[in-house]
């Protein structure tokens, strides 16, 4: 369902930057072992072979506040996602990828995790923005846009109700990314996704250098 749709007047410039848990947090959860190893409680797993992360990323369902009450399920989808080429333009040694809509799950988390992708390879961009609390709505902030680079070891969960783009794979080397989506959904449309579209829209550059932590 379209909530509304803003009109901007000129396109915004956003610049990525590199995803970490703690730049992610006020937006969600960041599954990436490497900066989590470092600041999370872990513990000896699998007989001395493992070493387990404990609570990386959350996982909430509020489905018991919807107004429909249908019953919800949580459910493993998997996204097979190519580049959108038509909207990304390349120069310079930059990359400007065209964003004009978010979406949001009022309910639930959303967790993408990303399969079989070069662990080094920055890979997918995630995009999100800060709600207005001031509208009736709960709608974005137009003005709190936020882009970060993502590589092919890290995995993001978008807070329940968290306002974000589409996932944008930016790895135009390859046909297409596979994520694993891990979310809620009850089945009523208006309750398991809403939208919201940007007029004429926000230009995200990005460079795709070797991510290093």
């Amino acid at each position: 369902m379209v909530l509304k749709t803003f009109e901007l007047g000129s396109r915004q410039h956003i610049v990525a930057s590199p995803l970490t848990p703690g730049s992610f947090a006020p937006y969600g959860g960041v599954i990436s072992a490497d900066h989590q190893l470092q600041n999370v409680q872990k513990s000896e797993a699998n007989y001395g072979t493992a070493i387990k992360l404990h609570k990386v990323a959350p996982i909430i369902n509020n489905f018991a506040k919807s107004k429909s009450g249908a019953k919800e399920t949580a459910n493993w989808n998997i996204f097979r996602c190519k580049a959108p080429k038509h909207l990304i333009k390349h120069g310079g040694g930059k990359s400007v990828y065209l964003s004009k809509v978010l979406e949001r799950h009022p309910f639930s988390t959303q967790t993408f995790v990303p399969m079989g992708q070069d662990k080094s390879k920055l890979s997918y961009l995630v995009i999100v923005a800060k709600t207005d609390e001031s509208s009736p709505d709960k709608l974005p902030d137009p003005s709190q846009i936020k882009a970060f680079l993502c590589k092919g070891n890290q995995s993001i969960t978008y807070g329940a109700g968290i306002w974000h783009a589409p996932m944008v794979v930016i790895d135009e080397t390859i046909s297409h990314l596979d994520f694993a989506v891990l979310i809620h959904e009850n089945g009523v449309a208006d309750e398991d996704c809403q939208e919201c579209y940007f007029d004429p829209g926000y230009d995200i550059e990005y460079t795709l250098a070797t991510s290093k932590l």
